[in-house]
């Protein structure tokens, strides 16, 4: 019964209305979640958008040599990150969505494999309830923000599932921010 009217309470306020019980309100104003400012794209700028011909891929390890047919499709779609980076994902497909991409400098040809990339999980996959059709990795070509929905690979993977907001700086991925998830894996 207590849950009951925590849960009605909690809505209620959440939408604004007026609670009869005024003792309810004081429990379910404890349980509303404070909004988070999440980083934009447009706040992380990258610009010019590099259009060149791309730089022959410097594959300095076996890894990035087993990876380098992958890696040059997507480096001949031109840049899609950061200014003058193409980010290639997909580099290891597995079952339940486990996934590693690589970040490839189009002027350079050098191949970076940075650990939160490594093993990600994204959440458009089975095991989530629901499924999220907006899962994996969101970047643009203007911009050196990368977002992963699901859960990064590396330390962060510690973090759980949720949104990890990182910045392109240095050929490293900085953590600017982690939103956990309200989706739990079954």
């Amino acid at each position: 019964m207590l849950q009951r009217n925590l849960t009605i309470a909690a809505l209620t306020t959440l939408i604004g209305l007026s609670v009869v019980n005024q003792n309810i309100p004081i429990l379910a104003a404890s349980q509303q979640q404070t909004r988070v400012s999440q980083p934009h794209f447009q706040n992380y700028p990258a610009k010019p958008v590099f259009q060149g011909k791309p730089a022959t891929l410097t594959a300095s390890t076996p890894e990035i040599k087993d990876y380098e047919p992958q890696l040059n499709a997507s480096v001949n779609q031109g840049t899609n990150f950061a200014g003058h980076y193409a980010i290639a994902d997909h580099l290891n497909r597995a079952m339940g969505g486990v996934d590693t991409a690589a970040i490839v400098d189009l002027k350079t040809g050098q191949v970076y494999l940075p650990k939160q990339l490594y093993g990600y999980h994204d959440q458009r996959g089975a095991g989530y309830s629901p499924p999220r059709p907006d899962g994996g990795l969101h970047y643009r070509a203007n911009s050196k923000l990368l977002i992963i929905v699901g859960q990064a690979g590396g330390k962060d993977q510690e973090k759980g599932i949720g949104r990890f907001y990182y910045k392109w700086e240095n050929n490293q991925l900085k953590l600017l921010q982690f939103v956990a998830s309200p989706y739990k894996s079954q």
